[in-house]
């Protein structure tokens, strides 16, 4: 896995940022500060970039390629568009990592060094840009959490409805 830094000219956004939701969410300076505290990982197949049980705060911003998610090395989803963000929930639990992100194909993301952001940016002196942050992890969250409704739904539906019963 290979990482490069990110040099943007302040107050723009570039190609193919400029279409990724979680930068709606930001303008001004705060968008400059996620820009300041991010770099890019180039990771090729194989390449573990987030490994379970680790003790890490970065969010990820996938912008090319296909990523499979596993915990405790059984397979439990798979990230391949663009602008999907994940690494999100340790950022703001503080937690270490519940489940490891492996690249499937050469990947590349865009990485938010979420703990450079704590200390330039100390929560208590910017509940603007932390309001966001958190504002669009929720929507994010809450979004995971109705697809994972649905398939419990669905797969209650189906187990009703099989032939077999115990």
């Amino acid at each position: 896995m290979k990482e490069f830094a990110y040099i943007h000219e302040e107050g723009t956004l570039p190609e193919p940022l400029d279409r990724i939701p979680f930068f709606e969410s930001f303008q001004g300076r705060h968008l400059n500060d996620i820009l300041y505290s991010s770099y890019f990982i180039q990771a090729d197949p194989g390449d573990v970039i987030i490994r379970e049980g680790q003790d890490d705060s970065r969010i990820f911003i996938l912008l090319t390629g296909n990523l499979e998610v596993s915990k405790q090395g059984e397979p439990l989803a798979e990230l391949k568009s663009a602008g999907e963000i994940f690494g999100e929930l340790s950022a703001v639990t503080n937690e270490k990592r519940t489940a490891s992100v492996t690249a499937r194909s050469n990947t590349l993301c865009l990485v938010i060094d979420q703990q450079f952001l704590r200390e330039i940016k100390p929560e208590e002196d910017n509940a603007s840009y932390y309001a966001a942050l958190y504002g669009f992890i929720s929507r994010v969250l809450a979004d995971r959490l109705k697809k994972a409704s649905e398939l419990i739904a669905r797969l209650e539906k189906e187990i009703e409805d099989s032939p077999v019963k115990k």
